[in-house]
């Protein structure tokens, strides 16, 4: 299991930034170009960077840029390893679960306030 370290964070803050803020100006941004940058500056892989990004939600400055990535890497489909770090980030029980929709809408829109 990779872990996010100190070290690792300093190597990519420019690039986390730079996401953040278009996460935040926006509210979007290119997921497949963050993992790219990320791959290349941390020497991953897409396996080791789940890890990363599990972690990732633990820092309050980037938790929103983890949250978009774990949503939006993979086209219309949720990862299983990221499904209980969104259900629990949302605030449901499960990923499945019946107000999943409902709630991730609500997490976004307190986001855009």
């Amino acid at each position: 299991m990779y872990r996010l370290t100190q070290p690792s964070m300093r190597k990519a803050e420019l690039i986390l930034e730079d996401y953040r803020k278009r996460l935040y100006k926006h509210f979007r941004f290119d997921a497949r170009s963050l993992e790219i940058e990320l791959r290349g500056c941390w020497n991953v892989g897409y396996q080791e960077l789940k890890d990363i990004f599990r972690d990732m939600l633990r820092l309050d400055r980037y938790r929103y840029v983890a949250i978009y990535y774990m949503e939006n890497i993979s086209g219309s489909a949720v990862v299983s390893e990221f499904q209980k770090p969104l259900a629990q980030a949302y605030g449901v029980r499960f990923f499945r679960a019946p107000e999943m929709q409902r709630k991730r809408k609500e997490f976004w829109d307190k986001f855009r306030r």
